[in-house]
This record gives structure tokens, C-alpha cells and sequence, in this order.
């Protein structure tokens, strides 16, 4: 399959292809005329053909939808795709495919395919690409906005509770406790307190990861600008 993904990813026709002509291939509904007008459904017809069980088609869906994201790349930013993951354990198409197979919805699909443009596009290097790839697989995508409440570098006091999936995915970070200074109390009343103070604040802060997911957050989520 790898091969022929790769050659997926390098066609121009790309831009072409919509799910809608996926799941046309998937049910066997595509007609000569398509593929005579989109040559690469072919190649897309030919993995059906050999993996053609259900999990099979679920697979080639899931990748599909990774794969659009690419569609209005240009040559070079495919080509740095490919070169940039490449290593000697695994191609970056293998990287991808490995990727896909750790993604259970269709969304993470299409958030991981647009993850996988901007580092096409030089955004990321390629450590960060695999950290935020893992962020995507391991998230409940919703619980990621919660990024966007914390501006750049800034400290938040937070309710832990509610914060606490970006704490697990080491998208924030808590400071070192600061406690304020004990001071003797003026004491009016019998039942004051003789001293105040030593309370414990907690502050949060992104990690460098959480504020990539923060600066490109509207990028990988368009449709929840």
C-alpha cells in the first residue's frame, strides 16, 4: 500500500478527488468516465481491489481523508513532506500510514491531514510533528480549545479538574508554588486569627507544545473559529 499512497500524495490530481468519489470507490459506484477524467482514482480503485475487507475500507477512508488535506500543496512542499520524515526506521509514508492506524475518528483524520500540511509548509520540524501527532491521537479533540484561554507565555490560576486533559497531554505546566507572606493579624476581636497569610497559589502556564497547538489551533480547527 505504501507505494501507492506515495504516489497519491505526489499526484496533481489530488485537488480533484473529494470523499464523496472515495466512498464512490469504496461501494464500487465509480464510472469509467471518472477515472478516465481523474487517472489517480485508479490507483485508489486498485488498493480497493486488494484490501478489501471491511477494516480494510475503513482503513483506506481514514487515510483518504488524511490525504486531501494535501491537495493544494505544490511540489516542493510534498517533496519536504516525504524528505523531512524520512528516516532510516521508516519512510515518511509509513510514518503517515502508522499514524492513521492510531486515529479512531474520521475528524482526527482530517485534523492530523491538516497537521501534516503546515509541517509541508514548514511550520513545524520534525519533532514537533510527531509530539503534536501523538497530542491528536491521545486528545478528546474538544478538550483542546481550552488552549485558546491561555494568550502567550501568560499565568492562569485554573480549576484543575477542568484543565486537567491538557495537564495529562503535557500541553500546560504548573509553576513553582508561590506563597504569600505570613504576617502578624491585628487582632480587633477575640476570635480573630494572630496571624494571615501562607496561602498557596498555583499558576499554569502552556508548555512550548501547547502553544503550538495555541498558535496554529484555527488552522488544524477551522470550523470552530
Amino acid at each position: 500500500m505504501k507505494e501507492q499512497i506515495k504516489e497519491i500524495i505526489e499526484s496533481k490530481d489530488l485537488k480533484e478527488i473529494s470523499i464523496d468519489l472515495v466512498e464512490k470507490v469504496l461501494d464500487n459506484q465509480l464510472t469509467d468516465d471518472l477515472v478516465k477524467e481523474i487517472p489517480i482514482l485508479k490507483t485508489i480503485v486498485a488498493i480497493k481491489n486488494v484490501y478489501s475487507s471491511y477494516t480494510d475500507r475503513i482503513f483506506i477512508k481514514k487515510a483518504m481523508n488524511v490525504l486531501l488535506e494535501f491537495g493544494e500543496l505544490n511540489d516542493d512542499e510534498r517533496d519536504t513532506l516525504l524528505n523531512d520524515l524520512h528516516d532510516d526506521n521508516e519512510t515518511a509514508v509509513e510514518k503517515i500510514l502508522m499514524a492513521v492506524d492510531k486515529l479512531e475518528t474520521i475528524k482526527k483524520c482530517k485534523v492530523f491531514g491538516r497537521l501534516c500540511k503546515l509541517k509541508a509548509q514548514g511550520e513545524f520540524y520534525a519533532e514537533e510533528f510527531l509530539r503534536l501527532t501523538n497530542v491528536i491521537q491521545s486528545a478528546y479533540l474538544d478538550d483542546l480549545i481550552l488552549v485558546k484561554s491561555f494568550g502567550a507565555y501568560e499565568r492562569k490560576e485554573i480549576y484543575e479538574e477542568e484543565y486537567y486533559p491538557l495537564i495529562s497531554l503535557g500541553l500546560i505546566y504548573q509553576e513553582r508554588p508561590e506563597q504569600t507572606p505570613i504576617e502578624r493579624n491585628h487582632q480587633y476581636e477575640e476570635y480573630d486569627l494572630e496571624f494571615r497569610g501562607g496561602e498557596i497559589k498555583l499558576f499554569y502556564r502552556l508548555t512550548d507544545l501547547g502553544e503550538r497547538v495555541r498558535l496554529y489551533y484555527d488552522e488544524l480547527f477551522p470550523e470552530n473559529k
